[in-house]
């Protein structure tokens, strides 16, 4: 069986009927609603979601970030020094965050992250994971106006992410997805740092499931460094990175493989055989319960109602994929 998951967000703008988030927000700002019709909004929305996502059968979700600003919002919201600053872009995408900055050293608090986790899990009726941003892609995003010293700011914020990570654990997330896309697009990365940080970050909640996923950009370059490491499954973008689909279905992994074969930044539909062949060949090397079928990154780049498509189309597809023998002839894969 071929599971299925998604990466982090999905819009908070309704597709069809149903309370904007984002219309809310300002709605709030201008003072014309209160705080308890926003967090009504925040409710719904999350719901409307994780409804989504049950319905297209997915084996594990997230509850789609809604109520994130961006994907490091709650990690400064749930850390002292750690503030919110100006707007950026987030690395080559129409879409911005609010960059980190650093004014003094960092101490977890924690409370905030755990509370939204807790509501979800409550709320969801799938096994629920929580994303964060990985050490190195923090450590990329942050505006540091303390520290002035890279290797002491990152040890620093990998504690705080072990810290935040326990913390979404004993709130009943099932796993734990370290996002990096700064490990495979934008400034070249050290190996050795990146291994080194990852290992601590993984050791430091051993008996708690983590991942990490690699998107915008190739990640082969990265598997053979991660043998080590502990971690429990990565997930690759074979849509910015489709040869390493030859590697995937030749050489099994000691972890567990997530394939990014579904486009989360076009809204064209994926072709049924095309990715049935590629996740089966997979599948027969890696061990279909050992590989994962989802987005390429997160769904919020979409509009909602092709998010909402995707997702309805992932849950087809696996079903598909699960009907369909493998393949007999391993020259004959397709790449993605």
């Amino acid at each position: 069986m071929i599971n299925t998951t998604v990466l982090g967000s999905y819009p908070k703008i309704p597709a069809h009927a149903g309370a904007s988030v984002r219309q809310a927000i300002q709605r709030f700002d201008r003072r014309a609603i209160g705080p308890r019709a926003l967090e009504d909004v925040f409710v719904a929305a999350t719901a409307r979601a994780l409804s989504i996502f049950a319905a297209a059968g997915l084996t594990r979700i997230t509850d789609g970030q809604i109520r994130w600003n961006d994907l490091t919002d709650p990690v400064v919201r749930d850390t002292d020094n750690l503030v919110h600053g100006g707007l950026q872009r987030f690395f080559d995408n129409n879409f911005y965050y609010r960059q980190p900055t650093v004014v003094g050293r960092l101490q977890y608090q924690g409370g905030v992250l755990a509370e939204w986790t807790r509501l979800a899990v409550g709320a969801a009726t799938r096994p629920l994971k929580v994303s964060l941003p990985g050490p190195l892609t923090l450590l990329a995003l942050t505006d540091d106006k303390t520290y002035r010293n890279r290797e002491h700011l990152l040890a620093d914020l990998i504690e705080v992410l072990a810290l935040e990570a326990a913390s979404v654990a004993r709130a009943g997330a099932v796993e734990i997805e370290w996002d990096e896309p700064a490990a495979v697009t934008g400034a070249p990365v050290d190996p050795g740092e990146g291994v080194a940080a990852w290992t601590a970050l993984l050791g430091a909640n051993p008996a708690i499931e983590q991942s990490l996923a690699f998107y915008f950009g190739p990640a082969g370059q990265w598997l053979d460094r991660l043998f080590g490491t502990g971690v429990h499954r990565v997930y690759v973008d074979l849509v910015a990175e489709p040869s390493l689909v030859d590697r995937l279905s030749r050489e099994p992994l000691p972890f567990e493989v997530g394939l990014g074969l579904i486009d989360a930044r076009n809204v064209r539909l994926e072709d049924r055989d095309l990715v049935s062949r590629t996740v089966s060949a997979i599948a027969e090397r890696q061990g279909s319960g050992r590989v994962w079928l989802h987005p390429n990154a997160g769904l919020e780049f979409l509009p909602p109602d092709r998010a909402e498509a995707k997702v309805r189309w992932l849950g087809t597809l696996a079903a598909s994929i699960d009907r369909t023998q493998p393949i007999e002839e391993e020259g004959r894969y397709p790449h993605a």
